[in-house]
């Protein structure tokens, strides 16, 4: 039966962010490896939807019909926007079907010559009002390094418009802005080497992960938690709180099991979703696969796949209404 759900289709993989992104980088890798565990596919096609925030992307797998039933969707996702009901995503996350998640850590870096000069993380509290560079106003990376700085006291201005996460490390590297942040494979493929090795830019804090004891990723053990940095500014004995605190513990709960996400249509036949992640579970053991992922990305695949990404997405359904309440605020006063 699973012969009969891919075999002689043509497969596209849905990338909702634009090529040459880290978003795209880790798709095409996956992409190339994954036919090898998918009866009868010799290749998958990728296709690069960005726009909106990468609600174009989502929006066009949701929708999918026909024989595009069989595509499958790898996203750099957004949580949020289904949580404070951002009428351009017109999909719900929980209607799609799960295939597998890459779990990976975050960052935000600073320029080194942010008035008077960054010597340490703790100096971002000190610094003159600078430039923070984002997509959109409810992009969950936008919200979460404003959460941040906020905690920290940062007086900042937020520029919002630019189209990835390319675009904004460009704006840094010009001086345009002073602030950006990204995820591992977009920080160790361009930002380290462009950007930190130069001199240009310094890492400020990597967000912790879900649970805080754990500290810093082992992916990146040379930049300090955002818990470590706020009790530099704050003292040893302050502990963050209230609404912005809870805020962020919820986005990172969400993005920090599962930054990148694959799913298929709703509509996708559940043979096919079964085969898709079998394959997915198959490639995780691919030593081939692995090898190129580390020498493209620069960091190991971390796959979420089966219930404990499932859980997450059922999360979405059960946030507060009073947090619903804040983050749209939040998010409206920056707009």
């Amino acid at each position: 039966a699973f012969a009969q759900q891919f075999a002689g289709q043509n497969i596209t993989m849905i990338v909702n962010f634009s090529a040459g992104g880290p978003t795209d980088v880790e798709g095409r890798v996956i992409a190339r490896h994954l036919p090898k565990y998918l009866k009868g596919v010799s290749s998958i096609v990728v296709r690069n939807v960005g726009g909106g925030g990468g609600n174009i992307g989502v929006n066009q797998l949701g929708e999918s019909s026909g024989k595009e039933r069989l595509n499958i969707g790898f996203l750099t996702w957004n949580p949020l926007n289904q949580i404070i009901q951002e009428p351009t995503l017109r999909v719900r996350y929980n209607d799609l079907k799960f295939i597998a998640g890459i779990r990976q850590t975050s960052l935000i870096y600073i320029r080194r010559d942010t008035a008077p000069g960054i010597n340490r993380s703790a100096d971002v509290a000190k610094a003159g009002r600078f430039r923070l560079g984002v997509m959109g106003p409810s992009n969950i990376t936008t919200l979460r390094v404003r959460l941040a700085l906020d905690l920290l006291g940062a007086k900042y201005e937020t520029i919002q418009g630019y189209k990835g996460l390319r675009d904004i490390d460009t704006a840094i590297l010009q001086g345009d802005i002073q602030v950006s942040t990204n995820s591992l494979p977009g920080y160790f493929t361009y930002a380290k080497p462009n950007l930190v090795d130069k001199g240009i830019v310094v890492p400020l804090l990597q967000f912790d992960r879900a649970d805080v004891s754990l500290g810093r990723s082992p992916d990146l053990t040379d930049v300090p938690t955002f818990y470590e940095v706020y009790k530099d500014v704050w003292g040893k004995d302050a502990t963050p709180s209230g609404e912005r605190w809870q805020a962020m513990r919820l986005l990172t709960q969400l993005v920090d099991t599962m930054y990148r996400t694959a799913f298929m249509p709703p509509n996708a036949p559940a043979a096919a979703v079964e085969e898709m992640r079998g394959a997915f579970e198959e490639l995780g053991k691919d030593a081939e696969f692995i090898a190129q992922y580390e020498k493209v990305v620069l960091t190991k695949p971390r796959f979420v796949i089966g219930a404990e990404g499932e859980r997450v997405i059922a999360e979405l359904a059960n946030v507060e209404p009073s947090m619903v309440n804040f983050l749209r605020r939040y998010i409206e006063a920056i707009q």
